[in-house]
């Protein structure tokens, strides 16, 4: 069973390789995660990274320094 660690990398790996953001969906794809696997970490993330609202759906990307 894969660690917290690894899959906030693999969360973080694709959201970088899209600067524009993704959607959870995308992101679980890319990720290799499921989908509600991913939504959990991603609210765990939050310093990290951030997320806007088009239209229902939130777009994350990773947060700007």
């Amino acid at each position: 069973m894969k660690n917290t660690k690894d899959r906030e990398d693999k969360i973080m790996k694709a959201l970088s390789t899209a600067p524009h953001g993704l959607w959870v969906r995308e992101i679980a794809r890319k990720a290799e995660i499921d989908k509600s696997t991913a939504s959990r970490h991603l609210e765990a993330m939050g310093e990290k990274i951030e997320f806007e609202f088009l239209g229902r759906n939130k777009v994350f990307r990773l947060r700007q320094s």
